[in-house]
């Protein structure tokens, strides 16, 4: 889901803003950018707590893929954390900003510790959502512990057991007995008794035995209660060892000495790896981004610091002392009153985290965030207080970007569409009537993808560029986003605004320079109107880019005015887009088939599949219609594919019932080739079902061309290696189809059928025809007429030699029974078309409008639309309209009128025959009299 649909979600009105923490969110489409390139993982929960929007850091940190993460928040919380984290977030609905530490669930099964922000998303000062920021501290809080564990290890070495124990007698000047002692020198009793005074000596480290005598002296002439000291002493390895020796008067007997060994072998190892480990921490505090320090918050000393701390501050006191006097001096006036709330409660116990701005003596200033966890004695005092500090000053920046963004549209320097918007209301306050004009160049994406951001700017520039130069001075012109224009042309305007329209549809005409490409562009607009079609700038501004969406569904240059059957359509399109995921599965997608034919003969030599959709509640849906919906989404990839498989299995069934095969052609979409392998699923398709490669062909635009990317050549020849036709579909029609032909593996052009339209009258027509047929022969490629409906048409393209045409004189597209039977039969006769005669058209009918109430039993509120009552019964009324409707799903209001006469009823559609509407009465009552309504106007008629 994209930032701007999430903000709609949530959103209870189209108008008010949004604010985030005290931020307004006036521009979602500018914001967006924000929030993908924050260094830390940004999401937003609706109030339920389920996430509906979230920026590339947080599957990142996570593990989990995009797709997975609309979940709600307890699903990535460890069991016994989910109800403090409920209750955070529940303060944070109430309009509180919280911040707390929590531990996340990584998709590789192992915990993170996240420091996590909530603030709530308010609009009319009601809380609509919860924003969310979160932290990765793992690594923070893993050398937190690694500190606590190396200090732990030096205390463990004040406690190791006894090894050896024994007495020492000064008077006599002997050993007790200790079994300690003789187990440790591998001696017996009576050996322990015979060991003279130099072999006692000699037991002990040449470089330990005058301190040792040094201090037992001491010990026995009283001097000192007890030493302590390190020694080295020979055992029964006959190795020297590393020992502690303990020497003491015993209590009980003040005329004896007591010794005590340990071993320190441990402990020296300790020490070593506590030196090692030292480093070790010290290296990663210097390498991360964070400072981290530690200080006494009642003095301000700090006792530890990372090289980090010091590039914060880039200057510390001599004596590391930081007094609130040095810390208030650097602070910024605006954030003293904070810190001092913040040094209180810190003081008093409580963790916390603060942002505030340090100034330096050149003018800059950084913006710091400082989390303090304080750490406490036995007694309940404080120890310390351990700091982890962050720059956020880049963070800063966007935020403040935020709050401050201009209302000219960086890249055209037009206004924005904040600044469209209130110049709306502006001359709304003024009472003055005018229209809103949307303009698309419908490019943009295309050239992002083909060429680059940078040529896409480029295209912006220049579009923008062209409507400055031609709109009149009185005319307002704003950016919308991509290449999309708003116009605002008021009512004084010398031309009326068909005429303006008008004018813009004419700039297609002319190519427009991208460096090094000269490109076209097809111009589609909407228009909406002040007072009529609203008083509300977003409504009126809306409803003006509804009638553009019409415009670009079209395949050429043109305009729509708003009428209210747009709302209605452009609901319509929204179900078609959700129904469309499953279409195949429902086995609501079909193919038909129409024959190519020999223009002499009729001989059928080959045969294009079209894809149909007859949807359970809309009818038949126009290719027009569902194909654009998914080439916006990769739903063109599924279709596609399923078309290739449905068209091989059909030739197969063909095959099997005796027919002679010929040629069968798809169309692709353009994106079809960027994605890699397409070219290996029409081999291993034309292997399961046992065809020839030469009896499949692929029919392309200049669209899958024009972007010239190495891997659709690469594709390209391999398919016309293994035998596959390539065809260029609608030749003529696009910008250098004559290129095309000599860089790419062309079999066969398709004439676009926009000739075949005026070919008999036309000389011009004719005469790019007659060249299009030459240039084929040259390069002994097939051509194939699109759009032969009339015999005029017929003989006008046999005079000119064009072998091959295809169009509704010979067959219309039938299902895959009928185009069997062709098949059979080999040969198909010319019929010439004929319109739909007068007696086929309702003869009486009057006029009403028509207003969707409910659909799906969801309430609807849509303005009426225009129909033509013709018929009704007690059950039944029968009506046509513009307006496609959806059969046995939704509800109606209908309000017919005759003069002074007005009468409306409740119905649903239940069915659509000879063009005509079908609506079953949900009311006995009103039936009567839409039926009296009927007969006292017939008569008449």
């Amino acid at each position: 889901m994209t930032f701007f649909d999430a903000m709609q979600r949530l959103s209870r009105s189209s108008t008010s803003p949004l604010f985030i923490g005290g931020l307004e969110l006036s521009h979602p489409d500018s914001a967006e950018f924000f929030f993908h390139q924050n260094a830390d993982a940004i999401f937003f929960f609706n109030h339920l707590g389920e996430i509906i929007y979230f920026n590339e850091k947080l599957p990142a940190m996570l593990g989990y893929s995009t797709e997975t993460l609309y979940e709600h928040f307890g699903v990535f919380n460890p069991p016994e954390q989910i109800d403090a984290v409920t209750a955070f977030f529940e303060r944070a609905l109430t309009g509180e900003t919280v911040h707390y530490t929590a531990q996340g669930l990584h998709n590789d099964h192992y915990r993170l510790t996240l420091k996590i922000t909530n603030m709530p998303i308010l609009q009319d000062n009601r809380v609509i959502g919860v924003y969310g920021i979160a932290r990765d501290i793992t690594r923070e809080k893993q050398l937190e512990e690694d500190v606590v564990q190396i200090r732990s290890q030096l205390e463990l070495t004040e406690h190791i057991p006894e090894l050896v124990v024994f007495h020492y007698d000064p008077s006599t000047r002997s050993i007790e007995h200790s079994a300690s002692l003789m187990n440790y020198l591998g001696v017996s009793s009576d050996e322990l008794g015979t060991l003279s005074r130099e072999q006692l000596h000699n037991l002990i480290h040449p470089r330990d035995f005058d301190p040792l005598l040094f201090n037992m002296e001491r010990l026995i002439d009283c001097e000192v209660e007890m030493f302590e000291q390190e020694v080295s002493v020979l055992n029964a390895s006959n190795g020297y060892q590393l020992l502690r020796l303990k020497a003491f008067r015993r209590p009980e007997n003040n005329e004896l000495i007591s010794v005590i060994l340990y071993d320190l072998s441990e402990v020296n190892e300790a020490r070593r790896q506590l030196t090692l480990e030292r480093e070790q921490t010290r290296e990663i505090y210097e390498a991360l981004d964070a400072a981290i320090s530690q200080i006494d918050p009642s003095t301000g000393r700090v006792l530890f610091h990372s090289q980090g701390f010091l590039q914060i501050f880039e200057e510390l006191p001599e004596d590391l002392c930081l007094s609130q006097k040095w810390l208030f001096e650097r602070i910024d006036e605006r954030d003293h009153l904070a810190m001092k709330h913040f040094i209180q409660q810190l003081l008093s116990g409580k963790s916390g985290t603060i942002q505030y701005r340090l100034r330096f003596p050149d003018g800059r200033r950084k913006w710091i965030e400082d989390q303090q966890l304080p750490v406490f004695h036995l007694d309940g005092n404080i120890a310390y207080s351990n700091s982890i500090m962050h720059d956020i000053t880049l963070q800063k920046e966007y935020e403040e970007r935020l709050q401050q963004l201009a209302l000219i549209d960086a890249i055209t320097e037009l206004p924005n569409r904040q600044l469209l918007t209130d110049t709306i209301e502006e001359w709304m306050k003024n009472d003055q009537s005018f229209s809103v004009l949307s303009v698309s160049f419908n490019r943009i994406s295309e050239i992002n993808n083909a060429f680059g951001h940078a040529s896409g700017d480029q295209w912006l520039q220049a579009t923008s560029r062209i409507l400055s130069i031609t709109k009149p001075e009185e005319v307002f012109l704003g950016h919308l986003g991509g290449d999309e224009y708003a116009m605002l042309v008021p009512s004084s305007y010398s031309d009326d605004i068909t005429s303006c329209a008008e004018k813009l549809l004419a700039l297609s005409a002319n190519p427009i320079l991208i460096e090094p490409y000269e490109l076209f562009a097809r111009i589609s607009a909407g228009v909406s109107r002040f007072p009529g079609d609203s008083q509300d700038a977003i409504e009126l501004l809306k409803h003006s880019y509804t009638a553009l969406r019409r415009s670009r569904r079209e395949d050429h240059s043109t305009f729509h005015h708003y009428a209210s059957n747009l709302d209605i359509d452009y609901y319509r399109r929204y179900r078609l887009e959700q129904d469309l995921h499953y279409a195949i599965e429902r086995n609501e997608l079909f193919l038909e088939y129409q024959p190519k034919v020999d223009s002499w003969t009729g001989k059928i030599i080959g045969l294009e599949a079209l894809i149909r959709w007859q949807h359970p509640e809309w009818g038949r849906i126009p290719p027009n219609d569902f194909i654009p919906l998914a080439e916006e989404s990769s739903l063109h990839l599924a279709i596609g594919d399923w078309v290739i498989e449905t068209a091989c299995q059909a030739m197969n069934s063909w095959a099997r019932a005796g027919s002679n095969l010929i040629p069968i052609s798809v169309n692709v979409s353009p994106k079809r080739f960027l994605i890699p392998g397409f070219e290996h699923q029409i081999e291993q398709a034309l292997l399961k079902y046992n065809l020839s490669p030469h009896l499949f062909e692929l029919e392309i635009t200049e669209a899958a061309l024009i972007m010239e990317d190495p891997n659709t050549n690469r594709m390209l020849e391999h398919l016309s290696h293994l035998g596959v036709r390539i065809a260029l579909d609608d030749f003529g029609k696009g910008y250098s189809s004559m290129v095309y032909l000599q860089r790419y593996p062309i079999d066969v052009v398709k004439i676009d059928r926009q000739f075949a339209t005026h070919i008999a009258d036309d000389a011009k027509a004719q005469a790019i025809v007659k060249s299009i047929l030459y240039m084929a022969s040259v390069f002994s490629l097939s051509v194939v007429a699109e759009g032969i409906e009339t015999i005029r048409q017929l003989e006008t393209f046999r005079a000119l030699n064009c072998p091959n045409i295809q169009g509704y004189l010979f067959s219309r597209p039938v299902s895959t029974e009928i185009m069997q039977s062709y098949l059979l039969r080999e040969i198909l006769y010319p019929i010439e078309a004929c319109a739909l005669t007068s007696e086929g058209t309702p003869s009486f009918s009057i006029e009403g409008k028509i207003k969707m109430l409910t659909h799906h039993e969801m309430a609807l509120d849509f303005d009426y639309s225009d129909i033509h009552a013709h018929q009704t019964d007690t059950r039944h009324l029968y009506f046509t309209t513009e307006v496609p409707l959806p059969l046995n799903t939704a509800t109606f209001e209908v309000r017919l009128s005759e003069g002074l006469q007005l009468v409306s009823c409740t119905l649903t559609v239940i069915g659509f025959e000879h063009g005509q509407y079908i609506g079953a009465y949900t009311n006995t009552s009103e039936a009567e009299l839409v039926l009296r309504f009927f007969q006292s106007i017939r008569p008449f008629i």
